[in-house]
């Protein structure tokens, strides 16, 4: 951990440092140090697939469900062939009562 936060203050900005950085604290369970570390990697490179669906995944098991749908709405953009961001979205409209919103995805992806 020490060499990759050293390795990160040489270089602040590379997400695949922080990603890196993120994989190890939530392996420890240090789950405040590895959000902070994914957030900083999405925000660099908004695009990388294990930051998106850990992200996304973070939310759902804190029920937090208003703040993964945009995760797995972009990972449905990302990986359009991918049917299970969709259905992740649809499930996350669902448990948060949005239930026209939910019906409509369900819809698009049938």
């Amino acid at each position: 951990v020490k060499w990759y936060e050293m390795l990160s203050s040489l270089v602040p900005n590379d997400p695949g440092v922080l990603a890196k950085l993120g994989a190890i604290h939530a392996r420890f369970d240090d789950e405040i140090k590895a959000l902070h570390f994914y957030q900083e990697s999405h925000r660099v490179f908004p695009v990388n697939m294990d930051v998106i669906s850990w992200l996304g995944a973070y939310h759902v098991k804190n029920e937090v469900y208003e703040k993964a749908v945009p995760y797995f709405d972009l990972a449905s953009r990302v990986q359009p062939q991918e049917v299970k961001w969709g259905l992740m979205v649809a499930s996350c409209y669902r448990r948060i009562g949005s239930y026209p919103q939910a019906l409509q995805k369900y819809k698009e992806i049938h």
